[in-house]
């Protein structure tokens, strides 16, 4: 009998990717990512940041700079308050080629 059953076929089944980041992270981590490549570091002990479109904020502190030859990359720690709770980041933005900066890592910590 289970002959007569067509296993290709699934209905209901599409979900999102396990590794699609939200769009409100995603518009936090530009706000971050902004955020640390706009820092004057001689300056930045830690550096406030909010994000009016998802009512999230947090402080980034432990800015690092290296670089490589016309290459800068950030590396820092943030927290991110929201409505559901508090977290912890490590992240990294870089400049890549006319000087674009790319949030490379942000990683909740945990």
């Amino acid at each position: 009998m289970d002959d007569l059953v067509d296993h290709s076929i699934q209905t209901g089944s599409i979900s999102a990717p396990a590794d699609q980041t939200p769009p409100d992270q995603l518009s936090d981590q530009r706000t971050v990512r902004n955020a640390v490549s706009a820092a004057a570091l001689a300056d930045v002990g830690s550096l406030a940041w909010a994000n009016a479109d998802t009512g999230a904020s947090g402080v980034i502190t432990a800015i690092r700079e290296v670089r490589d030859g016309n290459n800068i990359c950030r590396s820092f720690k943030t927290s991110r308050q929201r409505f559901d709770g508090i977290a912890l980041y490590n992240g990294e933005a870089c400049t890549k080629g006319e000087g674009q900066w790319t949030l490379t890592r942000f990683n909740e910590e945990g």
